[in-house]
């Protein structure tokens, strides 16, 4: 299978981006650009980090993830004044292409359990 085929198979093949400069991207290409592996099934992993102790159970659409632990240790504790090592827990979310909204920054487009 080419890698086009590929993407429409798993829904990859959203266009997030369509500007009239910058032209378009899908998020499979997104993915791609930023070398985040995609799994068999079309899933992939990216990352939150919050303070340790958060007793939320769910992240709300807009949360900002991470395409690894150390980016999101550091996000979370950079403007709180926390020790990114001692005070913040990092959680590792299984995501599909519906669930994010690349960009400048990754979110989340819809809330996720955690």
């Amino acid at each position: 299978m080419n890698f086009k085929t590929w993407l429409e198979s798993e829904g990859l093949d959203r266009v997030y981006l369509d500007h009239p400069f910058y032209g378009k991207e899908t998020i499979g290409e997104f993915l791609q650009r930023h070398q985040i592996p995609v799994n068999s099934d079309g899933t992939f992993i990216l990352y939150h980090g919050r303070p340790k102790g958060g007793e939320y159970t769910e992240l709300r659409a807009g949360t900002y993830l991470a395409t690894d632990p150390e980016s999101a240790k550091f996000f979370a504790a950079r403007d709180r004044g926390l020790d990114k090592e001692k005070d913040i827990e990092v959680i590792e979310l299984t995501l599909t292409p519906d669930e994010i909204e690349p960009g400048v920054h990754i979110t989340l487009r819809v809330p996720k359990q955690i």
